[in-house]
């Protein structure tokens, strides 16, 4: 059952000095709490639902008490103390969105990931060629530079520049490109043998158990600064007469606001996945060579074909395609489904805005020809806006996405072969 609870919290406010005996208030900053959950049907509680909740709130930071009593008309009479002004951006921050992020925690913690690429691997031989007389080239041109020979106009340097900056960019990415994946081929093949053995024996132990994983995602950290003009007395709160402010007050300054933001994105699934030749052969006897091609990515699948389009791995770097092309592919092949999968965010932006003012004490009457008897005081402080957001959502056994009413009786079957039952609306996984 879903449940949503919201309440308002008041922040400052409070009294914080009285003005000719009247009190006087902080200012206040009225802020939103919400929290969006589920109610899940238990004891045992063996998953968690999908939950959001946002939090604003204020932290004043208030400075010690000071008195100022100015006796001549119009009479002030203070005593107190003051807080830096909160500050709001014109553009509150709103929670990330965790579309695809799900996608991308199942491609990166699926059990029967392949161990390498290599028929991506035999694709790209055809660019060995090329690879070849580029690096050719490169060798060339090393062995005709003229190191003893000065150009003669500033154009000629140019030139010469330009032509060093041309090549050197292709030749960078022909190295990192070309041949340093190509010698990650070689020694992989050379380890070929043992890491396909170590994982025929890692799944033939985990064939229908429970398989756990857990990664990050995404974390990001990072301060900037807001500028903000503003007067000394429009940066502290509450706003004091005139009269009790230094004279050298100024009216506007310079005082940036800090922005700090952190983000983290991680995922946590619980697997189980069934193949049945390793079931009836758990001692390896047998012939596992489609599997082995499989686990070696030489299978020509949706996954190579993808990998070895034009631009494809541009377009990994702006969404997860390739995650979700693979993800399907695997899920239908091996029959792995998830007893629980969550993909969760917690996330802040903090706003810590700086206040200072200079303020009279003591007593100013006509006698004193309104000289203060006291020393001004420079007031300082730093009022902190916190925006913190904790996400998490919750994928059913085939992925985020798909609702257990658009499960095929298919579907359905395979949990019940991996002993997974549906109990209200979430899965009660086997111990």
């Amino acid at each position: 059952m879903s449940r949503v609870r919201a309440r308002k919290v008041r922040y400052g406010g409070e009294v914080c000095g009285t003005l000719n005996g009247s009190p006087v208030t902080l200012q206040s900053a009225l802020c939103l709490h919400y929290c969006s959950d589920e109610v899940h049907v238990g004891p045992p509680y063996r998953t968690g639902g999908p939950f959001f909740m946002t939090k604003k709130a204020v932290y004043f930071d208030r400075t010690s008490s000071f008195a100022a009593n100015y006796f001549i008309l119009p009479v002030q009479d203070w005593k107190g103390y003051l807080a830096a002004t909160p500050y709001t951006p014109f553009s509150e921050p709103s929670p990330t969105s965790l579309a695809g992020w799900g996608a991308i925690g199942y491609n990166r913690t699926f059990p029967l990931h392949p161990i390498y690429q290599l028929g991506v691997s035999l694709v790209e031989l055809k660019d060995l060629p090329h690879m070849l007389t580029q690096t050719r080239d490169f060798l060339k041109g090393i062995r005709n530079i003229p190191l003893t020979r000065v150009p003669k106009t500033v154009g000629d340097f140019i030139h010469d520049l330009n032509n060093g900056a041309v090549h050197a960019g292709g030749d960078y990415l022909n190295l990192q490109f070309g041949w340093v994946p190509f010698i990650q081929d070689l020694v992989f093949l050379s380890q070929m043998k043992a890491k396909l053995r170590k994982k025929m024996v890692w799944l033939t132990n985990k064939n229908g158990k429970a398989v756990r994983r857990k990664i990050e995602l995404d974390k990001a950290e990072f301060s900037e600064n807001i500028d903000r003009f503003i007067s000394e007395p429009g940066s502290m709160t509450p706003t004091l007469p005139t009269m009790l402010y230094d004279s050298n007050v100024v009216t506007s300054y310079s005082m940036p606001v800090r922005r700090d933001v952190y983000s983290r994105i991680w995922f946590s699934a619980k697997y189980r996945f069934y193949i049945p030749e390793l079931a009836n052969d758990p001692l390896l006897l047998g012939d596992h060579r489609l599997l082995e091609g499989e686990l070696l990515g030489l299978a020509l699948d949706p996954t190579i074909l993808y990998k070895v389009t034009a631009w494809s791995w541009l377009l990994d770097w702006f969404t997860s395609v390739g995650a979700v092309i693979q993800n399907i592919y695997l899920r239908a092949k091996y029959h792995v489904v998830a007893e629980y999968a969550y993909v969760m965010c917690d996330e802040s932006h903090t706003y810590s805005a700086p206040g200072r003012c200079t303020v009279h004490t003591g007593k100013a009457s006509l006698s004193s020809g309104g000289n203060w008897s006291g020393v001004s005081r420079t007031l300082s402080g730093i009022t902190t806006t916190k925006y913190t957001f904790h996400q998490r959502e919750v994928a059913n056994p085939y992925g985020f996405g798909i609702t257990f009413a658009s499960l095929s009786a298919y579907q359905w079957s395979i949990l019940a072969a991996l002993g997974l039952s549906r109990g209200g609306k979430h899965l009660s996984p086997r111990t």
